[in-house]
C-alpha cells in the first residue's frame, strides 16, 4: 500500500476543505478588490465631471482617464516578483 492510503479520511477531509475555503477567500478578496477599485475610479470621473460644462464632458473625461492610466505601473511590472536578496 502507499502511504497515502493510510491518511485518515477525516484528516483528508479537513485539509481539502481548508484547501477549498482558502480559495473562496482568495476570490472573494480579488473581487471586493476590483469592486472597490472600480467604485474609487467612479467616484473620481463623477469629481472630474461636477465642475464641467456639458460640452467639455467628453474631453475632460478622456483626460482623467489618461491622467490615471498614467498613474498605474506597466502590467508586466505588476507581474514580476521581487528579486531575493541570493537571487542577485
Amino acid at each position: 500500500m502507499t502511504h497515502l492510503a493510510t491518511i485518515d479520511p477525516v484528516q483528508a477531509a479537513l485539509l481539502l476543505s481548508i484547501a477549498a475555503i482558502a480559495g473562496l477567500l482568495r476570490a472573494l478578496i480579488v473581487h471586493r478588490t476590483a469592486v472597490r477599485r472600480e467604485e474609487e475610479h467612479t467616484h473620481r470621473i463623477r469629481i472630474i465631471v461636477e465642475g464641467s460644462m456639458p460640452v467639455h464632458r467628453a474631453a475632460v473625461v478622456r483626460a482623467g482617464a489618461e491622467l490615471e492610466a498614467a498613474s498605474w505601473p506597466p502590467p508586466e511590472a505588476m507581474r514580476r516578483r521581487p528579486r531575493r536578496a541570493r537571487d542577485r
